[in-house]
Order: C-alpha cells, then structure tokens, then sequence
C-alpha cells in the first residue's frame, strides 16, 4: 500500500471544536465573546461584566452586577497558608508561575468537590488571582506583608492598590478593565 503523502497548512479549514462562548472571524467579524464583539466590550463594559457573562450566559443586569461584584470581593482575602506558599516562592520566578503555584494551592485549600461548583470554583479563582500577583510581589520585592482585602470596587482598581500602596485614579482602574 503506498503512503499517502500530506499536503497542505496545518489545520486550516479543520474544526477544532464548538463552543458559545467565542468566535473568531465569523462571518467577516474578528473576536466575539456570547455574540458582543470584543472591541465593543472593552469601551462599554467593566472586567466583571464580561467575566459574569462568559460564566453565566448574559450580561448581568445592574442588581445581578452589584451582587457579583460583591461576591468577588468577598473572594480577595488569601487563606494564610497560601501566603505561607507565596512568600517562598522567589524574586526571580515568572509571574505566570506564581499564579499557577497561587491557583494550585488554593485548590488544595478550597477543592471545588464536583463539576455542579464549576462556576463558583472560577469566581474564586478569578477573585484571587489579583491577591496572588500582588502578594507575592509585594512581599517577595519589597518584604511588605499586605492585606488583599481592599473596598475598591473593581478588580482592576483593587489590582493596582495592592501593586503600588496608593489608591488609583478612576481612569487608571478603568484602563486595566
């Protein structure tokens, strides 16, 4: 039998898979989130909104916001045995490394037991990865011990206070949304 020989580009025009979370270049567009397309995202709506509606299927309204919003927040303080890992990891570590150490210990603090708590599971996670960075930053830097609870209302102002000490200004936060 004589080997067929492959030709082509990779994968072009093969589908990887299926999903209702994201398109990319269908029908003309470029990256689309649930349908919205992602550039009109990042003007109009906050980090948060975007994460809720890649969990949860729709964008939330302003009573659903407030109460996701307040369920992060409430996700920011780190378990100190999480900070006890932190605090060993090295200056010189990758960021990314860091944040994949951070997320497999609080896994191992907070185990998501079965795939019904997927969601609340990715709430955590998303909450803390903030806290995470910023800790061990500021900790492995600066020899600071901070606390990663903060009452700024988004993740990317409350990113941006743990990083530099100073609460930011509201354009500052609303770049990192």
């Amino acid at each position: 039998m004589a080997e067929k020989k492959l030709e082509g580009a990779g994968l072009r025009g093969q589908v990887a898979g299926h999903t209702a979370l994201s398109t990319v270049g269908k029908a003309g567009k470029g990256l689309t989130y649930r349908g919205y397309a992602i550039e009109e995202l990042a003007e109009k709506a906050t980090f948060e909104e975007v994460a809720y509606m890649l969990l949860y299927g729709h964008l939330p309204n302003q009573s659903e916001y407030d109460n996701y919003s307040d369920k992060l927040k409430s996700y920011r303080k780190l378990p100190d045995e999480l900070k006890e890992v932190l605090q060993r990891i090295p200056k010189s570590t990758h960021p990314m490394d860091v944040m994949r150490t951070g997320c497999s210990m609080l896994g191992n603090l907070k185990p998501e037991g079965d795939f019904s708590n997927q969601n609340e599971t990715a709430d955590r996670i998303l909450a803390a990865m903030p806290s995470i960075i910023t800790y061990w930053y500021r900790y492995s830097h600066e020899g600071e011990n901070i606390e990663t609870e903060t009452d700024h209302p988004t993740m990317g102002g409350q990113f941006l206070s743990l990083l530099t000490g100073k609460e930011p200004s509201e354009e500052h936060a609303r770049f990192l949304d």
